[in-house]
């Protein structure tokens, strides 16, 4: 991904908040979330472990299994927005959460703005985000994250991505097929509160 083919960026006035963007990955060798064993499901995130840690830099950062986490690190998780949770009803239907919470984890670096979901609805959910609309930004730290955990993943078990010349990267939800990229904006939407669904 060659963030130099990003022309322009989001007008300075306008209003967003943040901006994130987001890519599934799975690995060569384990099961798609639907189908994946409880012993593939904690391989994964023992590899990811040792992946993460070799991320240096500003990706540089730390793990944080949903198994075992202390309350105050939940939390803070959770207030942030960052921590995923169970009870999707789709995740559920297509046993995605099977033997929850064991298995899955977060990884985040320290200004939490690279962070990857381990063992959600792909093996792995690779984001970039802040504060803004400065999408080459966003997309520059997305494109670095996902090659540097690819080059860690390879450098501890010889596995690559999933990946299929005709459909692109192989994901557990058909719709994302391709790149498995998306791309958000929070915006503010002064008045709007108080306008009401009339707007």
């Amino acid at each position: 991904m060659d963030v130099s083919k990003i022309q322009g960026n989001i007008d300075p006035t306008a209003p967003v908040k943040s901006t994130r963007i987001r890519v599934g990955r799975n690995i060569d060798g384990f099961g798609l979330s639907p189908g994946i064993t409880k012993d593939q499901r904690i391989n994964v995130e023992s590899l990811m472990k040792k992946a993460f840690a070799n991320l240096e830099g500003d990706l540089a950062g730390t793990y944080y299994p949903l198994t075992g986490m202390a309350e105050t690190v939940r939390q803070q998780l959770v207030d942030d927005h960052f921590l995923f949770v169970s009870g999707d009803k789709n995740l559920i239907v297509s046993g995605m959460e099977r033997d929850w919470p064991e298995g899955r984890g977060i990884f985040h670096n320290k200004d939490k703005t690279f962070l990857t979901w381990v063992n959600e609805e792909d093996q792995l959910r690779i984001i970039s985000m802040q504060k803004g609309g400065d999408v080459r930004a966003v997309f520059d730290r997305l494109a670095r994250g996902i090659k540097a955990v690819g080059d860690s993943v390879k450098a501890e078990s010889g596995s690559d991505f999933m990946l299929d010349p005709k459909y692109g990267y192989i994901h557990s939800c058909p719709t994302n097929l391709g790149t498995g990229m998306r791309a958000s904006v929070h915006i503010d939407l002064p008045g709007y509160a108080k306008q009401g669904a009339a707007v």
